[in-house]
């Protein structure tokens, strides 16, 4: 595949073809193989996180932690040896946050905690997009390492890392995954179902 190929071509490529209007952070948003070397702001970070903390929940129990760590300091070098080697474009992420859910509300299991941990996680995704910053998740990787590396409360279950950047330039993404970045996005014709008095 020719290597003249802009990320501005890539953004467009990956555009959503919608059936009816949605705002823009939804239209534009996918979830790149390729990163910026340029660092993310600690303020980004911290911007993510408030859309996360407002995020609805199951009797507002808020059962989420987030760990994070920027590219260069030990932490992050620590989260990236627990992907697979199939990840290791995330190498090129600017922080890796680990999203945690808390697994028991009360001494009782909480059933919907993977449930709201997703809502928390999509709010920080679509603020991340407003400000021109792009995400990608990974729910494979050893979470038993994660959580002895990062010291995690036992009582936080590691449930998916997401690595987050600037879009990088892709005329230095390689071929193979530059290939990948070319699978042409699809969704489902219909997904619901309207009732109607009968």
């Amino acid at each position: 595949m020719k290597k003249n190929i802009s990320t501005k071509k890539i953004i467009e490529f990956k555009k959503t073809r919608n059936k009816f209007p949605i705002i823009n952070e939804l239209k534009e948003r996918f979830s790149p193989r390729f990163f910026s070397s340029q660092l993310i702001k600690e303020t980004f970070i911290k911007r993510m996180i408030e859309a996360a903390r407002w995020a609805p929940s199951a009797y507002n129990f808020q059962p989420w932690s987030f760990h994070y760590a920027h590219r260069g300091s030990v932490s992050f070098d620590k989260i990236f040896s627990c992907l697979p080697d199939k990840n290791s474009w995330a190498e090129t992420a600017s922080v890796y946050i680990v999203a945690c859910y808390i697994k028991d509300r009360e001494a009782i299991p909480n059933n919907y905690a993977k449930y709201d941990l997703g809502l928390a996680v999509m709010s920080m995704i679509i603020q991340a997009q407003s400000m021109g910053i792009y995400s990608r998740q990974m729910g494979i990787f050893d979470k038993e390492k994660i959580q002895k590396l990062l010291k995690i409360d036992k009582s936080e279950a590691p449930f998916v890392v997401l690595a987050i950047g600037k879009i990088g330039d892709y005329r230095k993404i390689g071929d193979e995954l530059l290939i990948k970045e070319f699978n042409k996005r699809e969704r489902k014709i219909s997904i619901s179902k309207i009732y109607g008095n009968n």
